[in-house]
């Protein structure tokens, strides 16, 4: 592909794109849903009782926190990976466990690591924090002009 300035290159970037409207309110929709799931077992891990509890307290207060910075679209593709590495080892320990009952939550966290990956490539959308902090920049820096003499 030719660009029409001799001189631009394309440039490599954290973020894919920026959509807005329609695109844009699809990837709002999607970060919530992955989002308030996150914060929801972050909380269920903060409040459960059980033996570990700083690990627990450690990794509901880590969930948390992701959940909200996802939510917002505050460097979506660190969090989305984060979050997708979360609901993928969380799916794979509940589709292992003995119990017959936890296989369906084992397929929803699935679904939801998926989610995750998916927004961490595709970005956050016109409707976030990144959008406003790195999104649709263009800097042009002119030809060099020789001095004058």
């Amino acid at each position: 592909m030719r660009s029409a300035y001799p001189r631009r290159h394309r440039l490599q970037k954290f973020f894919s794109t920026f959509p807005d409207g329609w695109p844009g309110a699809g990837l709002v929709i999607l970060r919530m849903a992955a989002a308030v799931n996150a914060i929801a077992q972050g909380i269920r891990m903060l409040t459960g009782s059980s033996g570990a509890v700083s690990t627990f307290s450690a990794l509901g207060l880590i969930a948390i926190i992701a959940g909200l910075v996802f939510l917002v679209g505050f460097m979506t593709p660190i969090v989305g990976s984060i979050l997708a590495l979360g609901y993928l080892t969380e799916s794979v320990s509940l589709y292992f466990s003995s119990e017959a009952s936890k296989h369906a939550t084992a397929f929803t966290a699935l679904y939801l690591a998926l989610i995750s990956l998916a927004l961490a490539l595709l970005g956050p959308g016109a409707f976030s924090v990144d959008a406003r902090l790195f999104g649709r920049l263009e800097i042009i820096i002119p030809d060099r002009r020789p001095p004058p003499r």
